[in-house]
């Protein structure tokens, strides 16, 4: 009979703290768990120097706090759902949408990046409204967030992909006419990836738009307000004593 009840106790405790899934079913309160996508350079990705400079911020602003960072790397619309119904706490660096908003409390702004378009270099395209695109193929990102004014341009032609250097990889191809996204990823992907091909592509006109990420939590976890409120306070602290800029730095971007 002791042995049954040891035996019994040891299977309880191992059920309660095992992991379906990647979600953490026995979770420690002072671990929170987001969810990113494989890699989103240079915001993030499991093959970047400490995760990406917004992993690190994240986790240095919640260790400030007394909490501890664990990431799961997935796919992306994956990440966003599982995150959604509370399988984790919540979303790697992440745009603002009011989609997202109904699921997900966001944390104050962790850094910017300027969207843009970006053309084949020998492409004589011009633009000064979002009309004049209404010609080109454009490549996007499969559940990522955009500027509000081209979510709501459904005149344009959008073509849909599950990772931003498969879009460059169509407009190097001519698939394609154009790509919206992050500077900093297409240069990024350029360099590392396709560094014969630096010059094949470019920025065209001014910036759609600049947007901030954030941290989302989900609202399908405990203490979900809490752990933002935390979040930030630890966030305000790193900027207040330079590790924020000294992240930023390592990395080679500007802390602004």
């Amino acid at each position: 009979m002791g042995f049954y009840r040891l035996g019994a106790f040891a299977l309880a405790i191992v059920c309660l703290c095992s992991t379906t899934f990647g979600s953490r079913v026995c979770a420690d309160d002072k671990v929170i768990v987001l969810a990113h996508e494989t890699s989103w350079p240079p915001h993030y990705g499991k093959d970047l120097e400490g995760g990406g400079y917004t992993v690190e911020i994240v986790r240095e602003a919640l260790k400030r706090v007394g909490y501890e960072l664990e990431t799961v790397w997935l796919p992306w619309k994956r990440a966003q759902i599982e995150a959604a119904r509370g399988d984790y706490d919540g979303l790697g660096a992440s745009y603002y949408t009011k989609e997202r908003a109904t699921q997900f409390a966001y944390s104050d702004p962790v850094a910017t990046t300027e969207i843009v378009f970006f053309k084949r270099t020998e492409d004589d395209i011009k633009y000064s409204k979002l009309e004049d695109l209404k010609p080109y193929k454009i490549g996007t990102g499969f559940g990522y967030g955009y500027p509000e004014k081209f979510v709501k341009a459904d005149y344009l032609q959008k073509i849909e992909a599950y990772e931003a250097k498969t879009n460059i990889t169509r407009l190097l191809h001519k698939r394609i006419d154009l790509i919206i996204e992050s500077r900093q990823t297409i240069l990024f992907y350029l360099k590392q990836q396709y560094p014969g091909q630096v010059n094949s592509l470019e920025v065209l006109g001014e910036p759609l738009e600049k947007m901030s990420l954030y941290v989302p939590f989900s609202k399908n976890r405990p203490n979900y307000k809490q752990k933002v409120d935390d979040f930030n306070r630890g966030l305000k602290m790193i900027k207040e004593d330079g590790t924020y800029q000294k992240i930023m730095k390592k990395h080679g971007l500007d802390s602004g």
